[in-house]
């Protein structure tokens, strides 16, 4: 939050050390928090989605996010078996989304990148997911939206605290 002039700034939050919620939230908000937020991220892919699968999606967000990967490379970054990757990944690749090439140094392996089908697919779905939140938070007052303005980064280091997923 903003701190006006002349006022001290707030002192971090107390963390768990169990892992479990910090003592400043209760179960209940927890709950809720998590909720909400699976709620929005369902809404957003709804009308974002087009016709790729979850699953496709997240190969094409990886490829995107990390550059060319083999099979075994995205099977890590999904956390999926190899064989699984190796499907979504013929899948992909056949709707246009990215492409194979031959590992250039080592030619028994297959690299795969985003193509320039699955940077339109990003995109496109991108401003789709934007369309749908954009006009919700325009509803909201101007210190809703810079209440949430300021949740973000710490909504972020969420993602980051255990490491990736």
């Amino acid at each position: 939050m903003a701190v006006s002039p002349g006022q001290p700034a707030p002192s971090p939050p107390e963390r768990s050390t169990d892992g479990h919620a910090d003592p400043v939230l209760t179960d209940d908000q927890v709950g809720r928090l998590r909720l909400v937020l699976l709620r929005l991220a369902r809404q957003i892919r709804s009308h974002s989605r087009g016709d790729v699968t979850p699953s496709q999606l997240a190969v094409v967000a990886t490829l995107a996010r990390h550059g060319p990967c083999t099979i075994g490379q995205i099977a890590e970054h999904e956390h999926v078996r190899v064989p699984s990757a190796s499907k979504i990944a013929e899948s992909v690749v056949a709707k246009g989304l990215a492409d194979r090439h031959v590992d250039p140094d080592d030619r028994r392996r297959v690299v795969l990148a985003l193509s320039p089908g699955g940077e339109r697919l990003l995109a496109d779905l991108r401003r789709a997911g934007i369309g749908w939140l954009a006009p919700r938070l325009g509803q909201l007052t101007a210190a809703e939206r810079v209440l949430i303005g300021e949740a973000i980064p710490v909504l972020e280091r969420l993602l980051v605290v255990d490491g990736p997923e």
